[in-house]
């Protein structure tokens, strides 16, 4: 039951440093004469294939929210922006109460502009993205190591440069699987840094403008 319920909270938490201290266990204790270094080599490429799995569920986990976020400002935009473009028009005809709204076209148009800022500020639609983008680079990853890994156990083991090909296979893996997390990681950010110094020159302009009109 506990090795169930640890289980079931790595997933929920994917990103948990203590997956790490899972790997390290699983390494331990491992056999490396010529009677058991596949066995061994095995629960190695099984290691760190747990990893590339728990990173396919941190990126499902956060695509997910990047969507919704996405979806809501994308949505209340289309919203606020119609709403903010038809009550100009509607000021136009003959009915008194369209005459009334008519002035709050351009604060509309405005919560529209916020939304539409927030997605970007907060990596709505581009995070969604650049997380669905490396998910399915990791499981190409995923994919094509299990396939090469499962032509290597079908080979020779007889020799140590034999094994020592498992070694190679495997430390490929793990280098690609972190080479795909930290090249997104570096897009994030960058994005991220972009978005805030366009949203603080955005900010800063209309002060300035405010100011002016003062």
């Amino acid at each position: 039951m506990a090795h169930f319920l640890a289980k079931w909270l790595q997933r929920l938490r994917p990103e948990d440093p203590r997956r790490m201290q899972a790997f390290r266990s699983k390494l331990e204790g491992l056999s490396w004469d010529k009677q058991n270094a596949l066995k061994s080599l095995s629960v190695v490429f099984g290691a760190v294939d747990d990893l590339a799995d728990a990173e396919v569920q941190y990126y499902y986990r956060r695509r997910g929210t990047r969507a919704w976020i996405s979806g809501i400002s994308r949505t209340g935009a289309w919203i606020l922006g119609t709403i903010g473009l038809l009550l100009p028009l509607l000021a136009g005809t003959t009915e008194p109460m369209f005459k009334v709204w008519g002035q709050y076209g351009y604060v509309f148009l405005a919560g529209a502009g916020s939304c539409l800022a927030a997605n970007s500020l907060f990596g709505g639609t581009q995070g969604h993205i650049g997380f669905v983008s490396t998910q399915l680079e990791i499981e190409r990853i995923i994919t094509s190591s299990r396939v090469g890994w499962c032509k290597y156990l079908a080979g020779p083991h007889d020799t140590d440069s034999h094994l020592g090909e498992g070694f190679t296979f495997i430390l490929a893996y793990a280098n690609a699987l972190h080479a795909a997390t930290l090249a997104e990681t570096g897009r994030w950010g960058e994005t991220l840094l972009a978005e805030l110094a366009n949203y603080q020159k955005s900010t800063q302009a209309k002060e300035n403008a405010s100011s002016r009109n003062k």
